[in-house]
């Protein structure tokens, strides 16, 4: 779809470190949608694996379209066409999550306070 483009060289400033050059902005047409929704296939942006689906998400769409483009660009397309919080939100975990209030044993509590060592002998 697009040409591989390469960037002008970027100045370096005089603190030493390198800046990214401004990423060139995604024009959304619907073919571009249409390569994003079949990166998107078997991988879900939402839940507690959202960032690694992304990644792959991310690479699949580069790869479609020539060009790399950062999640954040990805992400922010999204977040134009869906609710992503609420999409999270409403995602099943996988595994229980409960809750529970844990208190410290107050010998093992006291005895870190006086900064004793507990259960190690050197």
């Amino acid at each position: 779809m697009g040409e591989v483009e390469t960037a002008a060289p970027v100045a370096v400033p005089e603190g030493g470190g390198e800046q990214e050059p401004p990423e060139e902005p995604v024009s959304w047409s619907p073919e571009v949608e249409v390569c994003l929704f079949h990166a998107m296939l078997g991988h879900k942006p939402v839940g507690v694996n959202r960032h690694f689906h992304m990644i792959c998400i991310r690479d699949k769409f580069s790869q479609n379209i020539g060009r790399q483009v950062s999640s954040k660009v990805i992400w922010d397309h999204l977040g134009t066409m869906y609710d992503m919080q609420a999409l999270h939100e409403s995602e099943i975990l996988p595994f229980p999550n409960l809750e529970k209030n844990f208190n410290l044993p107050d010998e093992i509590f006291q005895s870190v306070r006086e900064g004793e060592r507990i259960g190690t002998e050197l």
